[in-house]
């Protein structure tokens, strides 16, 4: 059974249909003749090859009966591949973002120079497979005509540009706007938020400060602001906008790095040698018994636990609420291990179905589960520092994964001492016990490994074998 994705909808030209494991995009009757022209160009093909496009192969109607007669005025149908876990901007750390800007211009420039353009310049056009950013919005490509402006400049400074300068000038994590401004950060808005230096900048003042002071002036007015395609726009202009563009985002770095305190965990963590020795054998043990398709790592820090996971997985899933150490993180396996996707993810308040019928961008739970989950040095810190009864915290695990493992971290840790020195002890109910209670409610506890000179315990746990 084939339908609609409810997340593609926007573009009358082009949208995408989902079927049992398979993914096809449709061409309106008149907008084909641009896909055919991009093909033919060879410009695909080479941006496919690059690792820049995903794979697209045209279907005829014998072959994909269910999605011609899926929309009316069909005249194409292609096939991607399935991305494995679908993401959103709000959910990726500051060098995810700029990697996916810096993608999206290289693609750009890669079609003015065969006379083509993008109509749309938006992150939600790009998912990442693992660490690498991929456009997967073919129906975005259109044939170049002299004079025509670069329509998505705007969109891509509103949700590319902006959410950067905001973290690179002033350390705020542009996370949060995004998820509740699904369409970027407006100049006017950030423009308010930069200090004079900063506007300055020849790049910040073109592409902030002057687009804030055009929209405040056609708005107060309250007239029709002037048409991009009113006055053509010589092809070199938009070719120098975007080197130009991809050279400030290029430039630009995180601030704030000093501000997490789990960048430098897995050096300071409370483990001694022979704890954490035990800690790798018992998850590397129970990962290459597993051999799971899909890894949860909840809480990965800066991805021991998730590098361990890749050599034994198909693909892993890491996710941690602080945006610092997933991007080191990003930074640590990007060239090395493709199957590894950082996200930032807080799981006291994780992404939400939201945007148009809260269908367009879908919650966290909502795309997936895992074969295995790792759930390392976490239960501490729901417990504690979100309240969440343990009984609770199981039953949430239970689904996410039919199987991990699990570490129980006492009241007597230091790291729980840290995090009760600034609250009143009300944790009675925090006990190994209790947690073994709450997991055996829900699983099989396989394997326990008590780690030495430590009072901390790991669980291997699966679901339980329903017996007919």
């Amino acid at each position: 059974m084939v339908q609609s994705d409810p997340g593609s909808f926007r573009d009358p030209a082009s949208g995408v249909l989902l079927g049992h494991n398979r993914v096809y995009r449709f061409f309106t009757s008149g907008h084909v003749v641009d896909f055919e022209a991009l093909v033919e160009s060879g410009l695909l093909d080479s941006l496919v090859e690059r690792g820049a496009v995903i794979k697209t192969t045209p279907l005829n109607i014998e072959e994909a009966p269910e999605p011609y007669r899926a929309v009316p005025g069909i005249g194409l149908v292609v096939e991607h591949p399935r991305v494995p876990f679908i993401s959103y901007a709000y959910e990726w750390p500051f060098e995810m973002l700029r990697a996916a800007a810096i993608r999206s211009l290289e693609i750009l420039q890669a079609a003015l120079e065969e006379g083509f353009i993008l109509k749309d310049a938006t992150p939600y056009n790009i998912q990442f497979i693992g660490p690498r950013p991929l456009l997967i919005d073919v129906g975005s490509f259109e044939r170049y005509q002299g004079g025509m402006p670069w329509i998505g400049y705007s969109q891509f400074c509103r949700t590319f540009l902006n959410p950067l300068l905001l973290q690179s000038f002033t350390g705020v994590p542009f996370q949060m706007w995004m998820r509740s401004s699904l369409e970027g950060i407006e100049p006017t808005h950030l423009s308010s938020l930069l200090s004079l230096r900063h506007k300055l900048r020849k790049s910040v003042f073109i592409d902030v400060v002057l687009q804030a002071w055009l929209s405040r002036r056609f708005a107060s007015r309250g007239g029709k602001a002037p048409s991009l395609r009113e006055r053509p726009i010589p092809k070199a202009v938009i070719t120098s906008l975007v080197t130009r563009l991809k050279k400030s985002v290029t430039g630009l770095k995180r601030r704030g790095k000093a501000h997490s305190p789990w960048l430098t965990y897995e050096e300071q963590c409370h483990y001694e040698p022979e704890a954490l020795q035990e800690k790798d054998r018992f998850v590397e043990a129970a990962l290459a018994r597993a051999k799971p398709e899909v890894v949860w790592d909840l809480g990965c820090n800066v991805g021991r636990y998730s590098i361990m996971a890749a050599r034994h997985a198909g693909y892993v899933v890491a996710m941690d609420s602080d945006e610092a150490a997933v991007g080191a993180l990003y930074e640590r396996i990007r060239d090395q291990h493709t199957n590894v996707l950082p996200l930032t993810v807080d799981f006291m308040n994780p992404s939400p179905s939201q945007g148009w019928a809260q269908e367009e961008r879908r919650g966290l739970g909502e795309r997936g589960t895992a074969q295995f989950a790792l759930c390392l040095a976490l239960v501490h810190h729901l417990a504690i520092s979100g309240n969440v009864p343990l009984p609770r915290i199981v039953e949430w695990l239970s689904t996410i994964a039919d199987a991990g493992v699990v570490e129980f971290v006492p009241k007597s840790d230091p790291m729980v001492q840290t995090l009760l020195r600034t609250r009143e002890d009300v944790y009675n109910a925090y006990t190994q016990p209790a947690f073994e209670e709450a997991l055996r409610e829900h699983f099989e506890i396989i394997d326990v490994a008590c780690l030495p000179r430590s009072e901390r315990v790991l669980y291997l746990f699966a679901a339980r074998t329903v017996v007919s």
